[in-house]
């Protein structure tokens, strides 16, 4: 079930890239020869006398064939005839498609989510099931007082436990519950030797509906700390902060499918495929040979006066794909490798 649901994330995800690109070559009347999902073996094909639409057997991937991209071709409208604004936009038509999805995805959970207001009195909202405090207190819980100091707002909770802690690794509190006052001892837990011992309550929230303009800029606002998040992550791997063995593929992709999945929410899945987009955007707009970030760089030399032999691109995109392969063989098996190893 799992690889089933990681296949549809990914499938929508290049779908809607390939569409992308597809679009905006219909857009410059460039002739586009095939539309596909997938790779290797026809599944199912249809054709309407100037393209074919099919889905391929291996659900990883897909493709559009925009006739006009062989150096040597002479096909009228071809990819290549076209100017080089032109071939840009094709390009980087399918990023784009990857983020505007992110976008709606987290304009969505957004609107539909709200906003999160704290409210500042001392109520529980939910006790963390690891912290020991789970055994005496519960939500909806109103904490009155700590060891004798009288409390009335949340914040007054973690300064008067933050000053107490360092002394015992239990406190005494009076709670408000069901309408009955409760003197009860409530045990810390403590999470390293260096950081205080924490009760693990968690405040009681609200939700109110964002308005138009609020929600529009609270979508902006994730989406760019996601993308800012992404980028991190990329220069971390260049510059060899991360490490080979943490390097994941489309196995572990389905291993982070099936670990959201098991928590019983579709809102983590819609999630999770908003920042699979980003990263699939981010990941082809890399100045890589073979990726669209790779052919883009050629097409901006050439916008700025820099002609480069057609051949001579075909050739270095030629062994970028080459490497693109290994990169993911490279990643498979280290997926499969953290998944055995004991």
């Amino acid at each position: 079930m799992d690889i089933i649901i990681a296949l549809l994330l990914l499938g929508l995800i290049i779908f809607i890239h390939e569409l992308g690109h597809f679009l905006a070559a219909r857009f410059f009347k460039m002739p586009v020869s095939e539309f596909a999902i997938g790779m290797g073996p026809e599944l199912y094909s249809y054709y309407t006398g100037k393209t074919l639409y099919s889905i391929r057997i291996i659900p990883i991937g897909g493709f559009v064939n925009i006739d006009g991209m062989e150096v040597e071709s002479k096909v009228e409208n071809g990819f290549n005839s076209k100017s080089p604004f032109a071939r840009f936009v094709v390009l980087f038509a399918g990023v784009f498609m990857n983020f505007m999805l992110a976008l709606l995805v987290i304009l969505g959970i957004t609107f539909t989510s709200g906003k999160a207001i704290q409210n500042t009195n001392p109520i529980v909202g939910n006790v963390i099931k690891e912290a020991k405090a789970s055994t005496v207190l519960k939500e909806n819980d109103i904490i009155k007082e700590i060891d004798g100091t009288q409390i009335t707002t949340w914040s007054e909770i973690g300064e008067t436990i933050a000053k107490d802690s360092k002394k015992r690794d239990a406190l005494d509190v009076v709670i408000e519950r069901d309408g009955k006052t409760l003197d009860i001892v409530v045990p810390l837990t403590k999470i390293s030797e260096e950081k205080p011992a924490i009760m693990g309550i968690i405040p009681e929230y609200k939700f109110e509906k964002y308005s138009f303009g609020e929600g529009i800029k609270q979508s902006f606002k994730i989406f760019i700390g996601v993308f800012e998040d992404t980028l991190g992550g990329v220069k971390m791997l260049v510059t060899g902060k991360v490490k080979a063995k943490d390097i994941s593929g489309p196995v572990g992709i389905v291993k982070v499918v099936g670990d959201a999945s098991k928590s019983g929410s579709s809102g983590i899945l819609i999630w999770l495929l908003a920042i699979l987009s980003i990263n699939v955007g981010i990941f082809n707009l890399l100045p890589f040979p073979a990726l669209d970030g790779g052919r883009i760089i050629f097409v901006i030399l050439e916008l700025i006066g820099i002609k480069v032999d057609k051949k001579l691109e075909e050739r270095v995109h030629t062994i970028g794909m080459i490497m693109l392969f290994g990169l993911i063989i490279f990643a498979t098996a280290n997926d499969i490798f953290n998944i055995f190893k004991f």
